[in-house]
C-alpha cells in the first residue's frame, strides 16, 4: 500500500503552499476593512484554481476527488472569504453541470465558470428545510413557456453575485422527493428573482449568505438539469464530493492550527521556561497531532477510493465526520495553548476558530453524516 501522494499532486500542493504564503499577509488588511483585496482573487484565476474541479475541454483542469482535497488543505490556510467562490465551483451544484447538463448548459457556462467570470450559486436550503431537503416547498410548474418557479431559499452562498442559480423545486409533489423535485438552472436576471436578505456569520463568509426568492420566475424549457424528477438524487450526487471537500477544509485549519500552536509553545514563556515544557501542553498537542493525521489519512482514503469507482456515501460521510470533529477539537485546544491571546482578534487562531465551526453543519451536520453512515452500513 502506497500512502503517498502521487507526484503531480505533491507538485500542485507545493505550489499552493508558496501561493498561500504570499496571499497570508494580506489577512490583515482585510481584516481590517473587511474586504478581499483584488490581487487574491486574481492571483487565484491566473493559477487556474477556479477551474480546478471543471473539465478540461472546458478550460479546467479537470482533478480528480483527490486532487481536489489535497490541494484545499493547503488553501484551507488563508482566510475562507479569500477563496468563498471556489466552492460552489467544486460542490453539488457545479457537479450537477458537469455530470448531468446538456451541452448547451455546458457550452454556456463552463469556460466562464473556469475564468471565475460566471459565479453560480446552490439553491437548495430552505428556512424550514435545512437537513430534510424533501421538505421544501419551493415549486416548478410547466406552462407553454417553459416552467414557473416560486418559493425561497435561504442560507445559499454566493446567492448576491451569482449569474446563473441552481435552483431546486418540487415539480411533482405527490410523487415525493426521490422523484418530485428537479433542478433548474436559471440566470440571476430572470425576472421576480431577487436577493432578500444577508445573513451575517460568525466567519467563512462576507458579508455572509443569501435568502433568495422566486416569484413567477419563468425559465425555459432548456433550464431543466438532466432528467425530470432526479433533482434530489443529483443533490445527493453531488454532496458526496462537497462532504470531502469540507473535511479538506476542516484538516486545512487543524493542521495549520497545529503548527501555530506548537511554535507558540515553544517561545511562550512560564515559569522559568516554555510553556511545551509542560507534560499537559505535550499531551495536547501529541492528542491533535494523532487528530490530524487520522483525518487526512481517513479523507484521502475515502477520496482516492471515490476517484476509482467507489463512490460510498457513508465514506464521504465518514471523512467529513471524522475530519470536522477532529479539526475542530484541534483548533479549540490551540486557543487553549494560546490563552488570552488565542481569543483576541487579529490572530489567526481566533480565525480558524470562528472559521471552523460551520463545517459540522453545512454539508449536511455531523449527526446527518453518523445517520447516513448507520443507514448505508444497514441496508
Amino acid at each position: 500500500m502506497d500512502f503517498e501522494l502521487p507526484d503531480d499532486i505533491k507538485e500542485f500542493c507545493d505550489v499552493t503552499r508558496a501561493i498561500v504564503r504570499d496571499l497570508l499577509p494580506h489577512e490583515a488588511e482585510f481584516q481590517a476593512t473587511g474586504k478581499v483585496p483584488p490581487i487574491v482573487r486574481q492571483t487565484l484565476v491566473d493559477n487556474g484554481y477556479f477551474g480546478m474541479a471543471l473539465p478540461e475541454q472546458y478550460g479546467g483542469l479537470g482533478l480528480g476527488a483527490l486532487a481536489q482535497a489535497a490541494v484545499q488543505i493547503e488553501l484551507a490556510r488563508l482566510p475562507p472569504q479569500f477563496w468563498t467562490e471556489l466552492r460552489p465551483l467544486m460542490g453539488p451544484g457545479a457537479k450537477n453541470i458537469i455530470y448531468h447538463g446538456s451541452d448547451a448548459q455546458k457550452e454556456a457556462l463552463l469556460p466562464g465558470m473556469c475564468t471565475g467570470e460566471i459565479p453560480i450559486a446552490f439553491a437548495l436550503t430552505e428556512p424550514n428545510s435545512g437537513s430534510d431537503p424533501g421538505s421544501m416547498r419551493t415549486t416548478a410548474v410547466r406552462n407553454a413557456d417553459g416552467w414557473v418557479i416560486n418559493g425561497s431559499k435561504t442560507y445559499i452562498s454566493n446567492g448576491k453575485n451569482a449569474k446563473y442559480v441552481i435552483v431546486y423545486a418540487y415539480t411533482d409533489k405527490a410523487a415525493g422527493p426521490r422523484g418530485g423535485i428537479s433542478a433548474f438552472l436559471m440566470p440571476a436576471d430572470t425576472p421576480g428573482f431577487a436577493v432578500t436578505g444577508t445573513i451575517e456569520l460568525m466567519g467563512t463568509a462576507t458579508p455572509g449568505v443569501y435568502e433568495l426568492t422566486f416569484d413567477e420566475c419563468q425559465v425555459g424549457p432548456d433550464a431543466l438539469i438532466g432528467e425530470l424528477g432526479r433533482g434530489f438524487h443529483y443533490a445527493l450526487e453531488g454532496l458526496n464530493e462537497g462532504r470531502m471537500n469540507v473535511g479538506a477544509t476542516a484538516i486545512g485549519m487543524g493542521e495549520y492550527a497545529l503548527e501555530l500552536a506548537i511554535e507558540e509553545s515553544r517561545q511562550r514563556p512560564a515559569f522559568g521556561g516554555v510553556i511545551s515544557d509542560f507534560q499537559a501542553i505535550r499531551h495536547y498537542i501529541a492528542t491533535m497531532a494523532t487528530d490530524m493525521r487520522a483525518a487526512r489519512l481517513i479523507l484521502l482514503d475515502a477520496c482516492w477510493r471515490y476517484d476509482q469507482g467507489e463512490k460510498k456515501r457513508e465514506l464521504a460521510s465518514m471523512a467529513k465526520l471524522f475530519a470536522t470533529e477532529a479539526g475542530s477539537r484541534t483548533v479549540d485546544t490551540a486557543v487553549q495553548i494560546f490563552g488570552g491571546s488565542g481569543y483576541c482578534r487579529g490572530f489567526a487562531i481566533e480565525r480558524l476558530y470562528r472559521d471552523i465551526r460551520i463545517t459540522r453543519i453545512y454539508e449536511g451536520s455531523s449527526e446527518i453524516q453518523k445517520n447516513t453512515i448507520a443507514r448505508e452500513l444497514l441496508r
